[in-house]
């Protein structure tokens, strides 16, 4: 049952017979002897009677008619609400996040906003985790997408992203170049190879540096610059390695200048959490972005931009399945 079939439903009671309904609505008489069918099949029982004149009300009909108008007129209201609460939805929103998660998250979300909510400034603060971190604390952003949950705001677990060692596809250091033929590599094996790392304080460089202690072995970092995607750059030239998520690099791999190699043995996770500063009230417009990010981290996991395990599943998409098929079926 969906609000088509109630409406056809409604407009053919009230204007006696289908073909009056088919020109009151402007859409072809089959279509709405079609969803008719299809309301009747649903409900089990006939609604209306039907003679040479049109049709008209039987008993199950008059009764279905005033629940049908019931759930028409809550359906109205509740997009009328849905549209007030959009154009009450303005405002600036400050997003504090890391150089990588801002790349896969930053034209999606401001796309969907200037088609969802144009009274929406969004801005995005863009630093290592630990300078995100520190603007969390001290409210200078509304919102923030980090790497830890330290049990002082109130966060939600996005995803669980994956971390791979990328390499150019025409590496041009002797040192690493058999590395180019290479589909996964143990976490153990990264100790002979000179890797950029950020900063000492980032929670990569940290992740990484306690992975390596846990396993016996001593990383070798070599300063990363100071944006990453000048750091990418030096690497697609065969210059270097690096090791991130695919979120920092998934338009390089699809313009084929990046090459993924899986670490294993363990595999390298990374938490990612949506976070919101600490105050007390929230306007509706850093609501709807927080949701945003939300449905755009799962769009991106779907689209295999960001690659590792989904936890917040609240948009998921789920396939869609062919009424009319199983109908006919």
């Amino acid at each position: 049952m969906n609000s088509k079939q109630l409406q056809y439903f409604l407009t053919t009671a009230d204007q006696g017979s289908i073909t009056a309904a088919a020109r009151e609505l402007d859409v072809a008489q089959p279509a709405i002897s079609l969803q008719l069918a299809n309301l009747e099949h649903e409900l089990k029982t006939k609604l209306f009677d039907r003679d040479f004149r049109g049709v008209t009300l039987n008993a199950a009909g008059k009764l279905f008619e005033q629940h049908a108008r019931i759930i028409l007129a809550q359906i109205f209201n509740a997009k009328a609400e849905l549209m007030q609460g959009e154009m009450d939805c303005k405002g600036k929103v400050v997003v504090g996040v890391s150089q990588a998660a801002c790349n896969v998250l930053s034209a999606v979300l401001l796309t969907e906003l200037e088609h969802r909510h144009p009274g929406i400034d969004l801005s995005f603060r863009i630093g290592p985790s630990h300078i995100v971190d520190k603007w969390l604390a001290d409210k200078e952003v509304d919102l923030a997408v980090r790497y830890h949950q330290d049990g002082t705001e109130k966060g939600i677990l996005l995803l669980r992203e994956a971390l791979s060692l990328y390499i150019s596809k025409e590496p041009k250091n002797p040192t690493f170049s058999e590395l180019a033929m290479y589909a996964s590599i143990p976490f153990e094996e990264l100790q002979h190879y000179e890797i950029f790392m950020p900063d000492e304080k980032d929670a990569l460089s940290t992740l990484l540096h306690e992975q390596a202690k846990k396993v016996g072995i001593t990383l070798k970092s070599k300063k990363a610059f100071g944006q990453l995607m000048t750091t990418l750059h030096y690497v697609t030239q065969g210059l270097g390695l690096i090791i991130v998520p695919s979120s920092a690099t998934f338009h390089l791999e699809l313009s084929q200048q990046l090459r993924k190699i899986e670490i294993i043995q363990p595999n390298i996770w990374r938490d990612v959490y949506l976070h919101f500063a600490e105050k007390s009230n929230h306007t509706p417009a850093v609501l709807a972005v927080y949701e945003l990010i939300r449905e755009t981290a799962a769009t991106a996991h779907a689209n295999n931009s960001w690659q590792g395990e989904l936890i917040d599943t609240q948009y998921v998409r789920q396939p869609e399945i062919a009424i009319e098929a199983m109908v006919e079926g």
